[in-house]
């Protein structure tokens, strides 16, 4: 029964990610306001949201221009900056996880298929903001409100 509970749960977190970022026009390319970037912040208060938000992203990405290229290097920028925050003790450190795994990898994912002569440090600065903008500074006080509700907070820590 537990794992049926936690497939569902992660199921529907990817597809609250994927649909959410797919609705939105500005979720892709260099200057992207990914809005469920702020679900991001979940990993740091339980690991067990790592699957469905990684999952969410490879799903987001299928629409991106940018291919399957987009789905893996994303995926993978997106896993690695949710480890990262759940080694992190302090939400606003953790919260520019995303925001420099994803201006690094993505910048550089951008550039080499661009082949254009882009500059690759302001495409990773734009990401970088929008992340920052995103995560911290819509992401923490958002969760910062939703830790008010210990119902909440018991559900998102016990998933």
């Amino acid at each position: 029964m537990k794992n049926t509970k936690f497939l569902v749960q992660t199921a529907v977190i990817a597809g609250i990610y994927a649909v959410l970022t797919i609705a939105f026009p500005f979720s892709y390319g260099p200057i992207q306001f990914r809005f469920p970037e702020a679900l991001t912040l979940l990993a740091y208060y339980n690991p067990a949201f790592i699957p469905g938000l990684t999952l969410g992203c490879g799903l987001a990405n299928i629409a991106s221009p940018f291919g399957i290229i987009d789905v893996i290097f994303g995926s993978l920028a997106t896993f690695l900056s949710l480890f990262a925050m759940t080694k992190v003790k302090n939400i606003y450190l953790a919260s520019i996880m995303p925001a420099i795994f994803n201006g690094v990898i993505i910048s550089l994912v951008i550039v080499k298929i661009t082949g254009t002569s882009v500059n690759g440090l302001l495409i990773g600065a734009q990401i970088f903001l929008s992340e920052i903008i995103i995560v911290s500074i819509i992401g923490i006080p958002l969760f910062r409100s939703l830790q008010k509700n210990s119902v909440i907070m018991e559900k998102i820590r016990n998933l």
